[in-house]
């Protein structure tokens, strides 16, 4: 009689857990469009030179900042010759923003429109989610989202919808699907949802993070 009492008592537990997580897992997806296809990103912008020539300024490095209109570099485009002034070509900064790789060294020879370095706005972050077309059409700008970022576990960052994709990822694909046998197979495709923050959180955010999307629905 005991071990009865003590199976049917596991039995009552496990069905009540069940049922506790049956309905916590309903209510999150219906009440959230969730996906684990996001990444912080920004608009990440290439830098060089207008002009060939030699690097003769160059002091900025991984991690610096600067401000629209700073001088990041100077490049000698003809050197001096007899009474003839050297001719030069700044590097102006078209925007403000962080330098998160450059491979420029003073006094190297730089191609015309040749990259020195990659920047982004790095208060100017934003996540982009994935969707899967079969809940797109509950997605609308405004709507409120929560986000986890892989890097911050246990930190939660708030958000809103800013803007849904005009087309699928594999609409810009460089090398389009093809079909040579013949046969279909239906692939259900996902469009990219910009997310702007609310805040960091006091993170120190950086492009290309993993993140968990909820949108509310």
């Amino acid at each position: 009689m005991k071990k009865k009492i003590i199976g049917l008592s596991v039995l009552a537990v496990v069905v009540i857990g069940g049922a506790i997580g049956g309905f916590y897992y309903y209510q999150q997806i219906s009440k959230y469009i969730s996906t684990e296809d996001s990444k912080v990103q920004g608009e990440l912008r290439a830098i060089g030179s207008m002009a060939p020539g030699k690097l003769i300024e160059w002091n900025y490095k991984e991690g610096d900042t600067f401000k629209k209109g700073d001088v990041l570099g100077i490049v000698e485009t003809a050197p001096a010759r007899g009474n003839v002034a050297a001719t030069t070509q700044d590097i102006i900064a078209p925007d403000d923003g962080t330098i998160i790789q450059t491979n420029a060294v003073k006094d190297q020879t730089v191609a015309a429109g040749a990259a020195l370095l990659m920047s982004a706005d790095l208060g100017k972050l934003y996540v982009t989610a994935n969707i899967e077309e079969t809940e797109l059409h509950d997605v609308k700008a405004g709507n409120k989202v929560t986000l986890t970022i892989d890097a911050f576990p246990g930190t939660a960052f708030k958000g809103r919808v800013e803007k849904i994709g005009l087309g699928t990822n594999s609409s810009f694909s460089l090398i389009p699907s093809s079909n040579s046998s013949g046969s279909f197979t239906k692939v259900v495709q996902r469009v990219p949802v910009k997310i702007a923050l609310d805040d960091y959180q006091g993170k120190r955010l950086i492009p290309g993070l993993n993140a968990v999307t909820k949108i509310e629905r």
